[in-house]
């Protein structure tokens, strides 16, 4: 079974319920498509930890990485709301992704 989780942006939450996210997910569309037919399991739902709050600096983004390592995440998506209107991805979200991808969790820049 395939373990999925979601990051998307903390400053966007003050006005996002993640349904549309979730429903993407349920409904297998959009960027969760690819797993039409295939058993998944969502593990997690998790935001940045703000603007300008990079890995370096903040533990507690530092921990969520870890625990999506721990429980065995294979794929994160990061939601739409992770990159601006004219779709350049946040930098702290870019870092993220990279770290990631070099923790060997596959990165999706997308949900619905």
């Amino acid at each position: 079974m395939k373990k999925i989780a979601m990051f998307t942006c903390l400053k966007s939450n003050r006005v996002c319920t993640g349904a549309a996210c979730m429903k993407a997910y349920l409904e297998r569309t959009k960027a969760f498509a690819a797993y039409e037919g295939e058993e998944t399991q969502l593990v997690a739902f998790s935001k940045c930890n703000g603007c300008g709050k990079s890995l370096a600096e903040e533990e507690g983004l530092r921990e969520k990485l870890d625990r999506l390592v721990s429980i065995g995440t294979d794929v994160v998506h990061l939601g739409l709301c992770t990159a601006d209107r004219e779709g350049k991805e946040c930098p702290v979200i870019t870092e993220v992704a990279d770290e990631l991808t070099r923790r060997g969790i596959r990165v999706v820049r997308g949900t619905h």
